[in-house]
């Protein structure tokens, strides 16, 4: 398996997401619609020593869409100019679409090397910035850049607090009921909620809540956990493919750990 230890060629990015490539918006989007061109934002991340890593896109049943849905890039510094939160690699993470189907955002984002696995931090008040079509896009990509890295050092408090706290066996339960709810409808998850607590290696079998949360996080997006449909047969979830889906589950989590984060310290 790949672990994005090396920077995407423009080759390797085509062949993940070619809506990357866009050079104009898809017909149906209206003429007051701006294109922004991800291209372009990628090679301003790279001025500023953002190298892409990890691309992906929606699939689409239209094949006129197709090289224009929602794409997903992940970009990290290779300079070691900024420190590990935690035991993960800061990143920023870029989203956008050619036709029409989200504004282009730019979050926060953590990259755990061990597992391979990408998480979103999605506080409301730090690493997030969300524009409309509009404006001068690139220069607010680089800002929007620089105002995520100086909100690292409060994520990486987060972190640290997150690992500072301790969780029972029924608090552990209560924090994976409560995020199966946002995958599936209440009732009808065809996993229970301590099948998102089950550690994939030896580091995550601990009880802070840092590790409870990641727990949850890798096998609700990677799936892969066996589990019974609504009528009995045995089935294995799979894993979060769009990219919208993708940074939901991850905000949700992100959230949910806060919110508890707070019941404990109250």
């Amino acid at each position: 398996m790949r672990t994005m230890t090396q920077p995407l060629s423009k080759n390797q990015l085509r062949k993940k997401a070619s809506s990357v490539f866009a050079t104009a918006a898809h017909e149906r989007v209206s003429g007051q619609y701006q294109f922004i061109s991800t291209l372009a934002m990628i090679e301003a991340l790279d001025r500023e020593g953002w190298m892409p890593v990890h691309a992906e896109e929606n699939r689409v049943r239209s094949s006129d869409r197709k090289g224009f849905t929602k794409h997903l890039l992940r970009f990290r510094r290779f300079d070691g100019e900024l420190p590990m939160v935690g035991d993960s690699f800061p990143e920023i993470v870029l989203v956008n679409s050619h036709d029409g189907s989200c504004a282009y955002q730019l979050h926060a984002g953590l990259f755990r090397l061990v597992c391979s696995n990408g998480m979103i931090v999605a506080d409301f008040d730090m690493g997030q910035v969300k524009r409309r079509h509009t404006g001068d896009v690139v220069r607010e990509v680089i800002e929007g850049t620089y105002e995520i890295v100086e909100e690292l050092p409060k994520i990486a408090k987060k972190v640290e607090n997150f690992k500072s706290i301790e969780l029972s066996p029924r608090e552990q339960e209560i924090f994976a009921e409560s995020a199966l709810r946002f995958r599936w409808e209440e009732g009808k998850a065809p996993i229970i909620s301590r099948s998102l607590l089950k550690p994939r290696r030896y580091e995550d079998q601990s009880n802070d809540m840092w590790a409870t949360y990641q727990r949850a996080q890798e096998n609700m997006l990677k799936g892969g956990v066996q589990g019974r449909s609504a009528i009995g047969r045995r089935i294995t979830t799979r894993a979060v493919k769009s990219v919208g889906g993708n940074v939901k589950l991850n905000k949700a989590l992100w959230f949910l750990t806060e919110q508890m984060a707070e019941l404990k310290k109250a």
